[in-house]
């Protein structure tokens, strides 16, 4: 069953691939229409994460931005099929940047980076083409998929230009290896943690949250530099990556300082551009004991 899966999302993903991008958000169109309207996708969950998140907003407020952020999400699916089968030169395009100038500080100071970001405008290129416009050997962390073909195919699409994915579970191990070279170590971590576990709690978007440890930990024992990644949607498959320094003293933060200065820069980019998170999914389904 998983193999048939697979089989009808090649056959969709080698229609996208072949469309420019002007004919490929007319099968975005179609892929919002058939989400909002027929699926009515995670409605509920959608509402009450935007209605915990924002109680100043009016009903009519919270519609609008579920209706945004579903054609963003439209959006982001078929760019990120695209984006595999792009060149270098023509997914560059899609980019801008601010104060990438800290990366290339970083790399001449011989600092190894933990490049960290949330679900926010496309993720997935924007960790794509790192290797494009940094000199670091760069890594993705990322947690394998339950359908091998699809972990596959994921694997593949991430490392298109360069980057290195590396299992969650084999992080730590792999940049002890590796800790003689300038590592950059892209890290999307805004995921509900499991129910146990060493956790950081804190207020985000208005309600009491948990996040992994794991970053703060590993940063703090390998002495890498952290630096959050905002990533901005100024268009359709058009974004600006603005890289700001967390910390290159990770060693002389306070317990909890480094968790708690990525949530805050995280909620502030999510209330600058609130229809560019991913909304659906369960992030506060655990609550503190």
């Amino acid at each position: 069953m998983r193999k048939l899966g697979f089989f009808f999302f090649l056959i969709f993903e080698r229609l996208v691939s072949c469309l420019p991008f002007r004919l490929l958000y007319i099968i975005s169109d179609f892929v919002y229409f058939i989400l909002y309207y027929l699926l009515k996708y995670r409605k509920k969950i959608i509402i009450q994460n935007l209605k915990n998140s924002f109680p100043e907003k009016t009903d009519t407020e919270i519609k609008t931005l579920r209706k945004k952020y579903i054609q963003i999400m439209a959006d982001l699916i078929v760019e990120s099929i695209k984006s595999a089968h792009l060149t270098e030169k023509a997914i560059l395009k899609r980019f801008k940047f601010k104060n990438l100038e800290l990366l290339k500080q970083l790399y001449n100071d011989n600092k190894s980076v933990f490049l960290v970001c949330g679900h926010t405008g496309s993720w997935e290129m924007g960790g794509m083409i790192l290797p494009l416009i940094t000199d670091f050997k760069v890594f993705g962390i990322y947690q394998p998929q339950t359908n091998p073909f699809f972990d596959n195919y994921m694997k593949k699409v991430r490392g298109s230009f360069g980057v290195i994915p590396v299992p969650s579970q084999q992080a730590y191990r792999n940049f002890i290896q590796n800790r003689d070279e300038k590592i950059l170590s892209f890290i999307v971590s805004d995921q509900a943690p499991s129910k146990n576990g060493d956790h950081h709690w804190t207020t985000f978007l208005n309600q009491e949250t948990a996040f992994f440890t794991g970053l703060e930990k590993m940063s703090k024992s390998l002495d890498f530099a952290v630096v959050f990644l905002r990533i901005i949607r100024v268009g359709r498959g058009k974004y600006t990556l603005e890289f700001e320094l967390i910390t290159d003293k990770p060693k002389q933060t306070e317990v909890g300082e480094i968790s708690e200065l990525y949530v805050n820069a995280l909620e502030r980019l999510i209330h600058q551009y609130p229809e560019n998170w991913l909304w659906s999914h369960r992030r506060w389904k655990h609550k503190r004991n």
